[in-house]
Parts: C-alpha cells; structure tokens; sequence
C-alpha cells in the first residue's frame, strides 16, 4: 500500500433542507489492485467516528465503503440502485437504504478523485440527501 493524503468532504442535507458539511485531512494508504482502487484512512472525533477505520473499495460503477471497529457498517454504492446495508452503531443496530445518484471516479495509481452523490433512508423514507467527495495524493 502507498502512503496518502486523503481528504474526506461529506455533505448531508436532511428533509428541513438542513445542510451539515464536514470535511477531515487525514493520511491514509492507497492501492490498485486488479481492477479496484482501496482507499483507507482512520476517521477523526470530528466526523463522530473515533476509533473506526474507513476503508473503501472503488470500482468504475461500483465502491463499497467498509468500516471497522466502534462504528461498523458497510455501505455499497451502484448507480440507480437502492442496497440495504446494516449499520451497527454502540445503540443498536439499524437497516439503512442507500441509493445513489452518481458516481464519478478519477483515481490514477498516482492518486485522483471520488464524487458520490446518495440518498440514504429509513423504511424506504428518505433521511437525508448526500454527497461525497474524496481526494488521494501520493505521499513519498
């Protein structure tokens, strides 16, 4: 795996029209293998989510973000496609839909860019409108 600069924006916009923008700078590892780019980094108290490890699998219409350890769950974003993903929190467990929009990947061996834009909902209720957008930057 090579070492990266990874820089995580989040935007969540929930049913009042309420947006909540996080954004971490962190360093993480970064590999191309077969056709899969994995990204993965530590998240930080700020995005709620101490002591859990990101991981991300990105294919060309396909990533899958996996997290492991306080917070674990795994999420699998495919264009126009809804996936039910159980997320476990320290209160319980809780079935989530994801459906997304749009996925745009831009990753090199060098690094690049991933832009997800999803919905995420509750019995087929939609919670909140997302988006993501992740850099990678090789660091020697």
């Amino acid at each position: 795996m090579k070492k990266a600069l990874i820089t995580v924006k989040g935007t969540q916009k929930n049913a009042q029209n309420e947006t909540d923008t996080i954004e971490l700078i962190t360093e993480g590892e970064f590999l191309k293998k077969g056709e899969y780019y994995y990204i993965k980094y530590d998240e930080s108290e700020l995005s709620g989510l101490d002591k859990t490890t990101t991981t991300l699998k990105v294919g060309e219409d396909l990533v899958i973000l996996m997290r492991f350890g306080d917070n674990q769950s795994k999420m699998v974003f495919e264009k126009n496609t809804r996936h039910e993903s159980n997320y476990v929190t320290p209160f319980g467990n809780i079935m989530l839909g994801v459906k997304s929009d749009e996925i745009k990947v831009n990753l090199t061996e060098n690094g690049g860019e991933l832009k997800l834009k999803y919905a995420i909902d509750l019995d087929k209720r939609v919670l909140s409108d997302n988006e993501l957008h992740l850099t990678v930057r090789e660091v020697n």
